[in-house]
């Protein structure tokens, strides 16, 4: 009986504690996403000041909707207006990309100066990424 009665606990302590696990694993998801784009375009930033000549970012192969992990990207560049890092000093167009899930929205902010940063739009806040 008092086996029974453990039992039954650890199952509705493992039942109430689903939700929790998949949000915690939604919100490293996007913590990785956005460390992926910020490591990305950084790579790209670099080549821009090694090469002292203008490189565009190719964007195509990180956004889009990830079906397994539900995240979905959006951003301020398109086949008109690409992201380019010009010369040595690697000035950007500025935009910024979105990367969202259900609850949360983190930005990756790309400025006229070539600074990249991420940082949390919408949601519940994230560990390492600061408030927009």
């Amino acid at each position: 009986m008092e086996l029974l009665i453990a039992l039954a606990i650890t199952a509705g302590l493992g039942a109430l504690s689903m939700p929790l696990f998949k949000q915690q694993t939604e919100s490293l998801l996007l913590q990785q996403a956005s460390s992926r784009w910020l490591s990305y375009l950084n790579q790209v930033k670099a080549k821009t000041r090694r090469a002292e000549a203008s490189m565009t970012a190719d964007l195509v192969p990180l956004e889009g909707r990830s079906k397994v992990f539900e995240l979905a990207t959006e951003s301020t560049y398109d086949s008109t207006s690409p992201l380019i890092f010009f010369g040595y000093s690697a000035v950007a167009a500025p935009g910024h990309i979105r990367i969202m899930n259900e609850s949360n929205t983190v930005k990756v902010i790309i400025s006229s100066k070539g600074r990249i940063r991420s940082c949390i739009s919408h949601g519940s806040a994230l560990p390492g990424l600061p408030l927009c």
